[in-house]
C-alpha cells in the first residue's frame, strides 16, 4: 500500500535542503507506485477473465452433441464438444447441415438434430431450466445464425 504521509515526508525534506535525500525518497515512492501499477493491472485481467468464465458458465449449453453459446436471443455454433471438453477452446464447426468440421482438431461430425429447440415454443418454461440457468423467461427463445457461404 502506498504511504501518502511520505509525501509530505518529501516536501519536508526538500524544505530543509535536503535534496539528496528527498530524492531518494521520491525514488522509492515512484518505485512503489509503479509496482502498484502492475499490481492493478494484473487484477484487471484476472477480473475479466473471470467474468469471461462466468459469462461462458451462464451462456454454453450442450445440445445435440456440440455446444451452443446463447447470446441474448441469438444461438451461436455449433462448437467442437472435442475441442472444448479437452483445450476449453470454442471452436466453430465448418461445413454443411447435414456433417460438420473442426478445423483444429480435424474431427468430422454428423449432425444429430438438437436436443432443445430455442426457437420453439415450450409447453413448461421448467423443461428449459437445466439448458438455460439464471436465464430470464423472455430470453428463452433464440434463432440460429446460419453459415456465411
Amino acid at each position: 500500500m502506498l504511504e501518502y504521509h511520505r509525501f509530505k515526508a518529501v516536501g519536508d525534506l526538500f524544505i530543509k535542503g535536503r535534496h539528496e535525500d528527498a530524492r531518494l525518497e521520491l525514488a522509492e515512492l515512484q518505485r512503489r507506485y509503479v509496482t502498484l501499477c502492475d499490481e492493478n493491472i494484473t487484477c484487471k485481467v484476472q477480473i475479466q477473465e473471470y467474468e469471461d468464465i462466468l459469462y461462458l458458465a451462464r451462456n454454453l449449453i450442450r445440445d445435440g452433441g456440440f455446444y451452443w453459446l446463447i447470446t441474448g436471443s441469438i444461438k451461436q455454433g455449433p462448437f467442437c464438444h472435442a475441442c472444448y471438453d479437452r483445450d476449453g477452446l470454442l471452436i466453430r464447426l465448418s461445413g454443411e447441415a447435414g456433417s460438420r468440421f473442426c478445423s483444429y482438431c480435424r474431427e468430422s461430425f454428423l449432425m444429430q438434430p438438437p436436443l432443445l429447440d430455442l426457437a420453439a415454443p415450450h409447453d413448461n418454461p421448467a423443461d428449459m431450466e437445466p439448458y438455460l440457468p439464471a436465464r430470464k423467461k423472455h430470453q428463452q427463445k433464440a434463432k440460429v445464425i446460419p453459415f456465411g457461404k
